[in-house]
């Protein structure tokens, strides 16, 4: 064949794709996070999955020796290996944990341990003081996963893409996990809906090179995928922009005339003869930010006024103004509970009552008792307050049989000291919890360990707990644009890695 005859056939081939593969978005992707017929086994039964996730992310990285990891044997005064670490760091001296717990909780507070379970290597794990008053909810410690992580970045900028995504700051699949919510639902919707599926909710104060933004990134998803980010400050400009008073009573007229622009590049991308633009991903992408202009009405009557209200806390003594984790944390539950809510995933990025020394809520290289009681005890006594009690029922609550809830963070902080009275970054062993959803009273329990040296033993990494989090929610972890199997330690196939995240992380076993 001569090479012009080749070029002509090659384009009339390409033609007859362009025109299969130019179907509209909402068919192309029809499907998309399914378990594969013969992964089916993997598939968490209807009964076991969450309805929707709330995952906290707590900025700066939580230390887990006065929290959800002590273990008093370890780091003793008089250790000869490691004294005066983990639990024993600041027990003594100028704002001790004793001290700063009894200042912050009372003289009749609880005993500053509590027994929770034994770790792989056979410790008996105490839950701390600064994880009050959460784990007074009998009810959460019942289903709580208390998961040991590790990895190996120490600086904020790529610690926090990992935590969030899974993946290394640089991988064309970083995306968070409200990317992959996102598709799945719009993919599986019979209509275009009239809200997001996903948000992110962030907290004014963070550092624009902390990469935060990971939370909301989209990787090889489609860019119609996108969780609707929020800044939730004390301010409702966010909410007056949807009423568009800009555009007045001339808004019609706008919108036609914006239409037909639209309309034009669109003809511009279609072959002659054909009704389906070809090669425009970027369009899709446009289209549906176009659509979701028109729906800014709906949007502007889910995010009340009332959600961006600031008000002031005093904790401990001090006073944060306003306290952004009440409030993106009250937002979050009305954007999961409020009624025909379409809502699966929010994240809530928890940058502290009061900032930490290094900046972020928990970034404590100075004075980390005393920031680190008070910002805690601000997020578990508002957390607790969304999540229903036994017999509550309460609608505007979180309901534990149908939400996953996440706590998720960069990294932990040293077991010993920093600049006296503060600890530095730890990504090498650390603490993220589950509880709720698939996560029920038979998945209580310890995955992997912390040793006596501060390091971590059998822990999960941070894209297994991400994969978790699709399986609770029925999506397929190892789509293409999501994981592969060689992020599940000791799995070769993607039904062995599905099994292993179900077992392993959510305890649920097949």
């Amino acid at each position: 064949m001569r090479r012009r005859e080749f070029l002509k056939e090659l384009a009339r081939a390409t033609a007859v794709a362009g025109a299969t593969l130019a179907l509209p978005r909402s068919a192309r992707a029809a499907g998309w996070g399914e378990y594969p017929a013969n992964q089916k086994a993997a598939l968490l039964p209807a009964g076991k999955r969450a309805k929707n996730v709330l995952e906290v992310f707590l900025y700066g990285g939580l230390s887990p020796w006065e929290t959800f990891y002590v273990v008093p044997e370890y780091g003793h005064p008089k250790d000869p290996d490691h004294p005066n670490q983990q639990w024993w760091t600041f027990q003594e001296g100028k704002e001790n944990v004793k001290e700063v717990y009894e200042l912050c909780h009372g003289s009749a507070a609880p005993p500053m341990l509590q027994d929770f379970r034994l770790d792989q290597t056979g410790a008996q794990v105490r839950l701390g003081p600064f994880s009050e008053p959460l784990r007074s909810r009998a009810d959460v410690v019942a289903r709580l996963r208390l998961h040991i992580n590790t990895h190996t970045l120490e600086p904020h900028e790529g610690a926090i893409p990992l935590a969030m995504s899974g993946f290394r700051l640089g991988h064309p699949k970083l995306a968070g996990v409200g990317a992959a919510v996102q598709h799945y639902f719009q993919s599986h919707a019979t209509s275009a809906a009239s809200e997001p599926y996903a948000y992110v909710l962030y907290s004014p104060g963070d550092f624009p090179t902390d990469n935060l933004r990971a939370a909301s990134a989209v990787g090889q998803h489609p860019g119609v995928s996108r969780p609707l980010a929020i800044r939730v400050e004390a301010s409702t400009a966010f909410v007056d922009a949807l009423a568009r008073a800009t555009v007045g009573k001339d808004r019609a007229a706008f919108d036609a005339v914006v239409e037909r622009h639209v309309a034009a590049y669109r003809r511009r991308l279609q072959w002659p003869g054909q009704t389906a633009p070809s090669r425009s991903t970027t369009y899709s992408d446009f289209r549906f930010s176009m659509d979701t202009l028109h729906g800014a009405d709906g949007l502007a009557g889910i995010l009340e006024p009332q959600f961006f209200s600031g008000q002031s806390t005093e904790l401990c003594g001090d006073t944060g103004n306003p306290n952004y984790p009440r409030m993106g944390l009250r937002l979050a539950a009305h954007l999961l509970r409020r009624p025909g809510s379409l809502a699966k995933y929010v994240c809530v990025v928890d940058g502290g009552l009061i900032p930490a020394s290094g900046g972020g809520g928990y970034d404590t290289h100075n004075r980390h008792v005393h920031d680190s009681a008070r910002n805690l005890k601000n997020l578990w006594t508002e957390l607790s307050s969304i999540i229903n009690e036994p017999g509550e029922g309460d609608p505007q609550k979180l309901d534990l049989n149908e939400t996953l809830v996440v706590i998720n963070t960069e990294f932990g902080r040293t077991p010993a000291e920093q600049n006296g009275d503060g600890r530095n970054h730890h990504p090498y062993a650390y603490a993220t919890l589950m509880f709720g959803g698939p996560v029920g009273l038979d998945q209580q329990g310890i995955v992997g360990a912390i040793g006596a040296d501060g390091l971590a033993i059998a822990p999960l990494s941070p894209a297994e707990t991400r994969c978790a989090i699709l399986a609770a929610l029925g999506i397929h972890p190892f789509a293409p644009e999501c994981y592969a199997v060689s992020d599940v330690s000791g799995a070769a196939t993607e039904l062995e890695a599905s099994l292993l995240i179900n077992e392993r992380v959510l305890g649920v076993k097949a």
